[in-house]
């Protein structure tokens, strides 16, 4: 049993082997008890339990995910009524979502019963967030508490273990005896102990209210010299502790009888101790430690013992201990919480790990969210909204301008319609919105205009009816005053407006508003020639040069720099590579992947025209060749994340799969806000739709960044790039060439093997760094990039995998630096939502 403490958690982790209760912060009243058998199938519920007179209601409205399934037959006689289960073999977090009052401390209780419901004869154990196997539960109950009751100064409290005195082992007392349904169990008498009881009536009206089978009976110690003694194992030495003795005087005392004695809570950080104690006569009284305390050698003790003047020993009634469970994060701000869930089910998404908390645990946040987090007291704020390539319809959902720390916005590559709403332009915080590669319509409101220009990022390539240039305003004015005379005459209108713009020549005196360069910005996916000659200004300022061709710096207009990349004569990619890059960014579209503007095809003359990356690449930044200081170690995390995000997306969110080929430092560009993006798609190949895995191709890469298997066998698959990641992200720890052949080992891989076999792990880091960087962290990307870099293909991890780690490990160090922005304190959620994970095997009940 657990207390969840102090305020609702919107995330609440499920952490318990068998029954495993929490209390969380009202009287108690069955009415408000949240009883749910999991599994029960919605036709034979609700029921009644007939060992607590409980309702007990199926859980199938409670939670998105699982399926259902039963016990064996041999386990269901013995564990009526709880025969069903439901078992979680989809997705990473599967929640429950139940609606609570805030505020309020609640008791939560869950059942785990394994039952061999699957025939394998084999429990499972599921790990705090993601499962090792699949996650099961078999009942969820929830009853309110008092709030003067089981308090603590952070945290919530997780049941170790709850007894009273019984003098033989009989059954566990709960509710109707217990109004708050908490379970209690007979203390096992040992040698020693002796069992005394009342018929006599004990005042138990405190705000633990024990029942009266529990308060009546009480243990003492047979020796009256001995002390009476009592112990709880915790897991770990940093594990802190509360411990509740309930006491009554319930035997009647002699005129020359006193019973004194000590209570002392022992503990790592010294004693607890309440001297000099006599429990008050056929009255319940709670004692507790009201500081946690570490306990000693994994083992809580507290220690009753007599006094000189006492002549009677010391007794117990009943105790409870709990270990103090802290939550890293606050639950995600109501307000965003709110507006991603309206967005959510405006395009009735029907993503398995949207439930529960947009935020939180960090490591499963919500797909394609970015939160910001500073500490666990200030709820996370939605800083990003990716929802590329999610089948998005109908209009953009004004349930987005709700969320006020927004600084990302991406709907590209959708089917969204309608207007580019005004509010976009009102939201302060947005700097990157890519409405791209949609349906949308209509002028850009000059609010988002105004926001350009003081260097809001705006991408709308790839909807052919929004207009783009300052006039379109005034027009559609004109056009559209007369449109609320009838819908009839709204749909003609529109009709003939549309028909007449696609037949009808521009004027010259409007053709004379659009600045020359707009003409060809407006224009779809292919360039002419002359066109890439203007927008070069007659190919003036060279980029950089490559295997395909000469980069140079272009301009669409004065705020639309960009990459332009010709096909020189003697390339030796040629033609294929060339096609292949065009089809692939012509359909995929995301934040980390360099922009597709265009690209020219016209007598022999072939382009590619990028966005602008204006900070180069990343190999530049490590060598020095750039005048800026030193890349952070944070920086490079950040990096390292936004490359791998841009690869995760290309192996599992492209239909078909995409592999890049050709991953290595210098195709890693970074924009003006250093925002990383992989580039250079000549080489990439896609997989067919299916069970296919692998392609058998050509070998094609980079020296030193070339997976070994797929050189020796000629078969490509995905973690190809990720062999080709892990030499990038050795890269970035050690600031070193990838292939040097004066050193021991030439590859740059093998040489930190080396180093690390000879335990040099200081000449693995880049000394530029100064040491400043948490070395558990470089320490694990290192694990991450050697696993990554093995020559068994089945041994590397996945993009998810690596770019899972990767954004812990920065998550880690913008804690340590103090990185992220300071948020206001706002209310809690309202919704308490529990979680599948931690180290549990379930057992029979």
């Amino acid at each position: 049993m657990e207390i969840l403490q102090g305020r609702l958690l919107a995330l609440f982790i499920v952490a318990f082997a068998t029954t495993t209760t929490y209390l969380i912060q009202a009287q108690s009243d069955p009415k408000e008890f949240i009883s749910l058998d999991c599994g029960l199938h919605h036709a034979v519920s609700p029921y009644t339990e007939p060992l607590t007179g409980l309702t007990y209601t199926s859980d199938a409205n409670f939670t998105q995910g699982g399926q259902s399934g039963r016990v064996q037959k041999v386990w269901e006689e013995a564990y009526k009524p709880f025969t069903v289960l439901r078992y979680f073999p989809d997705g990473v977090r599967n929640c429950y979502n139940l609606k609570v009052t805030l505020g309020t401390k609640y008791l939560v209780k869950a059942l785990f019963l394994y039952g061999n419901y699957d025939g394998l004869n084999d429990g499972p154990k599921f790990d705090i967030y993601l499962g090792k196997t699949t996650p099961i539960i078999s009942a969820l109950e929830l009853r309110p508490l008092r709030d003067d009751t089981y308090n603590t100064t952070n945290g919530s409290l997780k049941l170790l273990k709850r007894y009273y005195s019984s003098d033989f082992l009989g059954p566990s007392i709960r509710y109707p005896s217990d109004v708050y349904d908490r379970e209690w169990k007979p203390i096992s008498l040992s040698f020693g102990l002796s069992f005394v009881n009342t018929s006599l009536n004990v005042n138990s009206s405190t705000p633990y209210e024990l029942p009266q089978e529990v308060i009546s009976k009480a243990v003492i110690n047979k020796n009256v010299t001995e002390k009476l003694s009592f112990d709880w194992i915790v897991d770990n030495r940093e594990d802190q502790a509360l411990i509740y003795l309930h006491f009554a005087e319930i035997q009647t005392l002699r005129d020359n009888d006193t019973r004194e004695f000590d209570v002392v809570w022992k503990g790592n950080d010294g004693n607890i101790t309440i001297s000099a104690y006599r429990p008050p006569k056929l009255q319940l009284e709670t004692l507790y430690n009201t500081s946690p305390m570490k306990c000693r050698f994994l083992a809580c003790t507290v220690e009753l013992v007599m006094t000189q003047s006492s002549t009677l020993p010391p007794m117990i009634n009943a105790m409870e201990a709990y270990m103090i469970v802290e939550f890293l994060d606050a639950e995600t701000n109501q307000e965003d919480a709110s507006a991603v869930e309206d967005v959510r089910d405006t395009y009735e998404l029907s993503r398995i790990d949207w439930q529960g908390d947009p935020c939180v645990p960090r490591m499963f946040k919500w797909e394609g969210l970015n939160c910001s987090y500073t500490n666990a007291t200030l709820p996370p704020r939605i800083i990003s909204l990716d929802l590329s390539s999610s089948g998005l319809k109908g209009v953009i959902a004004s349930s987005i301008q709700n969320l006020t720390h927004l600084q990302e916005l991406d709907l590209s590559n959708n089917n969204l319609s309608g207007g580019v709403p005004e509010f976009l332009g009102n939201m302060e915080s947005l700097l990157i919105i890519n409405l791209g590669w949609n349906s949308l319509t209509g002028p850009i409101p000059q609010a988002l205009r105004d926001r350009e220009k003081k260097g809001l990022k705006l991408v709308v390539h790839g909807n052919p009816n929004l207009c783009l240039s300052d006039s379109c305003n005034s027009n559609n004015k004109k056009v559209l005053v007369p449109v609320f005379a009838s819908v009839a005459g709204l749909i003609a209108l529109l009709v003939l407006f549309f028909v007449l713009r696609k037949k009808k020549p521009l004027s010259k005196a409007s053709t004379r508003e659009l600045p020359r360069k707009s003409s060809i910005f407006a224009k779809k996916k292919k360039f002419t020639y002359s066109e890439v000659v203007e927008l070069t200004n007659n190919f003036e300022r060279v980029l950089g040069e490559g295997g395909f061709g000469v980069v140079y710096h272009g301009s669409l207009s004065d705020k639309e720099p960009v990459a332009v990349k010709v096909l020189s004569e003697s390339s030796v990619q040629g033609y294929k590579e060339f096609k292949a890059e065009v089809e692939l960014l012509l359909r995929v579209h995301h934040i980390n992947l360099v922009t597709l503007v265009g690209y020219c095809d016209e007598g022999g003359h072939l382009a590619l025209i990028y966005e602008y990356m204006a900070n180069g690449d990343l190999k530049q930044h490590l060598s020095g060749e750039t005048a800026g200081s030193t890349l952070k170690w944070a920086s490079r995390l950040k990096i390292a994340v936004e490359a791998a995000q841009g690869l995760e997306y290309l192996h599992v969110g492209c239909e078909p799969p995409m592999v890049h080929r050709d991953v290595k430092s210098t195709n890693i560009l970074l924009d003006n806000r250093f925002e990383a993006k992989l580039a250079d798609f000549g080489l990439s190949r896609s997989f067919s739709v299916g069970a296919e895995t692998q392609v058998e191709t050509v070998v094609a890469g980079t020296p030193g960044y070339l997976d070994p298997e797929y050189y020796l066998t000629n078969w490509l698959n995905e973690k190809s790039d990720v062999y080709s990641f892990g030499v990038v992200l050795i890269e970035i720890i050690t600031n070193r060439a990838v292939i040097e052949l004066t050193r021991e080992k030439a590859h740059i891989a093998e040489w930190v093997k080396v180093l690390i076999s000879r335990g040099d792990i200081e000449k693995i880091v880049d000394p530029n760094l100064g040491g400043d960087y948490d070395s558990n962290t470089v320490w694990r990307i290192l694990e991450l990039a050697m696993s990554s870099v093995s020559h068994s293909s089945s041994d590397r991890p996945s993009m998810s995998k690596v770019v899972n780690v990767l954004k812990e490990c920065l998550i880690s160090e913008n804690l340590r630096t103090g990185g992220g922005q300071i948020q206001d304190d706002e209310s809690m959620n309202s919704e308490l939502t529990v979680n599948f994970g931690t180290e549990v095997t379930p057992f029979a009940r």
